[in-house]
């Protein structure tokens, strides 16, 4: 009987646990939230850098103006279900050291748990933490990044990103249903074999 009891107990503990991580999923990196329509946050937006990026015309992205404590960063809002509504967001701090990084995934790490996911790099130059969380409205992601390396094409530094990658999947299937791809003839090759593949 005390064995059942226990089992019970154990089972709802965890039940109760579990609904409560799922709603703790985090929305808002300085008083940017997810979900909010752009006009919330139109005095930090840099509005002359909006644009779609190629071949992802169901999103917007609209860069952040500098913040105290963050230096930039951008914002992406939906075009088609969710239009003008937050789906993901991107700040650069202003610290860049590995000290403040360590600080923040200590702080996070104590606040939403473990992380689900490590993408750094095997070189130790790039260093990313990804937390998988869910709330009633969905799944929420974040990210947690510090790059000390010479790629350009990464930021340099510590920065945060948090989305709902399922509302910016909802985007992209709304946007193709109201855009079909038009199918056309594709212009013909200049030169015969792998040679129109490579660089000359």
């Amino acid at each position: 009987m005390n064995k059942i009891l226990l089992m019970t107990m154990t089972a709802l503990l965890l039940v109760v646990s579990s609904a409560a991580a799922a709603q703790n999923a985090p929305e808002s990196v300085a008083g940017i939230t997810i979900g909010n329509n752009v006009s919330t946050v139109r005095s930090l937006l840099e509005m002359k850098s909006k644009t779609s990026p190629w071949q992802e015309e169901y999103i917007t992205r609209i860069g952040l103006k500098d913040i105290e404590g963050y230096k930039g960063g951008y914002v992406v809002v939906g075009n088609c279900k969710r239009k003008d509504i937050l789906l993901r967001m991107k700040l650069k701090y202003q610290d860049e050291s590995m000290e403040f990084f360590n600080k923040l995934y200590s702080k996070i790490e104590k606040r939403f748990g473990k992380p689900d996911d490590w993408r750094g790099n095997p070189f130790g130059t790039l260093k990313v933490w990804k937390w998988s969380l869910g709330d009633a409205d969905g799944n929420v992601s974040l990210i947690l990044q510090h790059f000390s390396g010479d790629d350009d094409s990464i930021t340099k530094g510590n920065c945060i990103r948090l989305s709902r990658p399922s509302w910016i999947e909802e985007e992209m299937e709304c946007w193709e249903k109201m855009h079909p791809p038009v199918t056309g003839k594709p212009i013909p090759a200049k030169m015969e074999g792998i040679n129109w593949f490579l660089p000359y």
